[in-house]
């Protein structure tokens, strides 16, 4: 499998193709990702990629939140 990560950190996060982007890979290919390297910094990027990917797909933030945490335990432990 293969799996995209959109950083809100990152100002293309917020481009307006992005969400067309988002779409066409769909929500079982995407991860939440970040790349600051402060921790109580990150929690905060990760929440806002969560709202990001629910408002680019049109799903509950709650959602997106459950199906991107499957989607992390399949890409960091299922073995290959």
């Amino acid at each position: 499998d293969v799996y995209f990560g959109f950083p809100p950190a990152i100002k293309n996060f917020y481009a307006p193709k992005t969400p067309k982007i988002m779409k066409e890979i769909g929500i079982h290919q995407l991860l939440l990702e970040t790349d600051l390297e402060d921790a109580t910094s990150a929690w905060d990027d990760l929440k806002r990629g969560v709202t990001g990917i629910s408002e680019a797909l049109d799903m509950a933030e709650s959602e997106v939140a459950r199906i991107t945490y499957e989607n992390a335990n399949r890409f960091y432990f299922e073995p290959i």
